[in-house]
């Protein structure tokens, strides 16, 4: 499935939440992922990783899901308590909109 491409985290948010879509964010490969940010160390080997944004209706916030490779049984969840609140995974959305959201299919 082609994903649109997603102008601001606004947007991003609002298609996540009250749409209850899954939000394309970028696919980054693991070097640009570490210069993000993310520590990689944990995870193995792997090429990239493409991240999407959704609401959990269970908790009521927003999640930052990865997936390895483009292989769903490698998916990591990233939740605000993980990176110090909503306020900084929400800062987590902009970088990773910013990157330039590459919108091919995955």
């Amino acid at each position: 499935m082609a994903q649109d491409q997603i102008q601001n985290v606004s947007e991003a948010l609002r298609r996540a939440k009250e749409q209850e879509q899954e939000v394309f964010l970028a696919c980054m490969d693991k070097e640009e992922l570490e210069r993000s940010g993310f520590d990689t160390s944990t995870f193995g080997k792997f090429e990239y990783s493409c991240m999407y944004l959704f609401w959990d209706n269970d908790t009521e916030q927003y999640v930052i899901k990865y997936v390895f490779d483009g292989d769903i049984t490698q998916t990591y969840y990233v939740r605000p308590r993980d990176v110090g609140g909503e306020e900084e995974l929400i800062h987590l959305v902009e970088d990773y909109l910013s990157f330039g959201g590459d919108s091919s299919d995955n």
